[in-house]
């Protein structure tokens, strides 16, 4: 991982009169521009990563503001909230970008209104520097208005960007989204080098990070911390041809036991958590020296907290002690990725499953004591040579089975197999705008399925 340095401009004039000796770090989630979202268990938690890194091991002052924020006192009304933590996101509609206007849905700008945004900036100390983070490519829009608002409040401070957004597209990064500084990557390896580029001798103090284990993030920076995300492990060592995890992180490495456990227990007794959201990419891989583990842990310290696994649980794994095991540690909501029950598919874009594989995680499921009709099934919709009539019949079988089916749309991610076999055969260009990488877009616009199908699919 490297991170690409993009005309940083620090202004050459000396700083402003009484200036703090303190240096301030803004840390800021922008907004979402999209035809959808939701709050599915959603936290920033690269950004917590780092607010805690800066926190711990350096002198600066560090400043938050989150625009996905569903608790904020000044929103005009109260979002709805489900009683498992997930809920509606603020939305206000924005105009539609020329190259999604074939698009027949509503495009909306997600977060904050304006101007309570504003009234946060206008409230918080003048930083030296600010991070953002973006996750989907095509959320950039919301990159570069945070980026446009900072500079009508402050003018030329420096701006860093990470996240997937500049990890898996830095040249679109630094040309469009007003950023001074790209990092790919894991950002906490590379953020003291940087902020010393920056800084200077103010962040002389930046100490190195521990080498075995990040700190835990900084979770008092949120308003609500009713649900809280955790993640054990980074990577996977499958390689589904639709997936960024590779690029994002090529390894697969597991978190101490110890410290996800003291994790968990500081979530509930200092934050006071209700639910936990798990982001691994492959929870059960090794369970056998990690997950059980863990789970005997939370039980042994009767931490009374309700899981869930929105990323998605690896079907082939879920046998009868992990079933059982999940039902006693608190595992309430479980999504499962089946994908597709089409062979062919499945040996082409993901070897992590079979066919058969789901009637027996259910069974394993049910005799652990879930209720079949609440466990979601994860099935793809959109990917390149799955058709109408296959996503329909994946559909009848998961609900034959007992199960919820979840459809799980297709959005080709630049660097991944189904993106290089999407450049080759002419649809895309590499320099196709991202917004065009948008799982509605792709599926009005190129898809094997016709808009028509794509709409019936939805309310099927």
């Amino acid at each position: 991982m490297v991170f690409v340095t993009v005309g940083v401009r620090v202004p050459p004039s000396a700083p402003p009169p009484q200036m703090p000796s303190k240096k301030n770090i803004l840390l800021i989630n922008p907004w979402i521009y999209d035809f959808t979202a939701y709050d599915f268990w959603m936290k920033p938690l690269g950004l917590l990563y780092v607010a805690s890194l800066l926190k711990q091991y350096s002198n600066l002052s560090v400043h938050f503001i989150d625009c996905l924020d569903r608790y904020h006192p000044l929103l005009p009304k109260k979002s709805k909230t489900k009683n498992d933590g997930r809920g509606s996101i603020t939305k206000e509609e924005s105009k539609k970008p020329e190259v999604l206007m074939d698009i027949p849905r509503k495009f909306s700008r997600y977060g904050l209104p304006l101007d309570v945004f504003r009234d946060e900036i206008r409230r918080t100390p003048l930083p030296d520097a600010v991070f953002l983070s973006c996750t989907m490519t095509y959320w950039y829009p919301g990159v570069q208005a945070v980026i446009e608002e900072i500079r009508r409040t402050w003018g030329r401070i420096p701006v860093l960007l990470g996240g997937i957004y500049p990890t898996l597209i830095p040249d679109h990064a630094a040309s469009q989204s007003g950023a001074d500084v790209i990092i790919r990557g894991p950002a906490e390896q590379f953020f003291p080098e940087v902020l010393k580029r920056i800084l200077g001798d103010a962040a002389a103090p930046i100490s190195e990070k521990p080498s075995t284990e990040l700190p835990q993030p900084a979770f008092e920076l949120l308003r609500s911390k009713e649900v809280l995300p955790l993640i054990t492990s980074r990577g996977c060592p499958f390689r589904c041809s639709f997936c960024a995890g590779p690029l994002l992180y090529p390894g697969f490495n597991q978190r101490p036991l110890g410290s996800v456990a003291d994790e968990l227990e500081k979530d509930l007794r200092i934050h006071g958590a209700k639910h936990i959201a798990f982001y691994d990419d492959a929870l059960l891989i090794n369970k056998e020296n990690h997950f059980f583990p863990l789970l005997d842990e939370i039980v042994r310290r009767g931490l009374n907290l309700s899981f869930h696994t929105p990323n998605g649980l690896h079907v082939r794994e879920i046998d009868v002690p992990t079933a059982g095991m999940m039902k006693k540690a608190g595992f309430q909501s479980l999504f499962l990725s089946q994908e597709s029950f089409d062979s062919g598919v499945l040996a082409g874009a993901c070897s992590k499953v079979e066919p058969a594989d789901l009637d027996e995680a259910l069974n394993h499921l049910d005799k652990a004591g879930y209720i079949r009709s609440e466990v979601n099934v994860y099935l793809l919709v959109g990917l390149p040579g799955i058709h109408a009539s296959v996503v329909k019949e994946d559909i009848r079988r998961v609900r034959k089975l007992g199960a919820r089916p979840r459809l799980a749309y297709f959005s080709p991610v630049p660097g991944t197999v189904e993106w290089r076999k999407l450049v080759e055969k002419g649809i895309f260009a590499e320099d196709t705008d991202p917004l065009l990488h948008n799982k509605l877009a792709f599926a009005y616009i190129w898809g094997d399925i016709t808009p028509e199908e794509f709409e019936s699919l939805t309310v099927l």
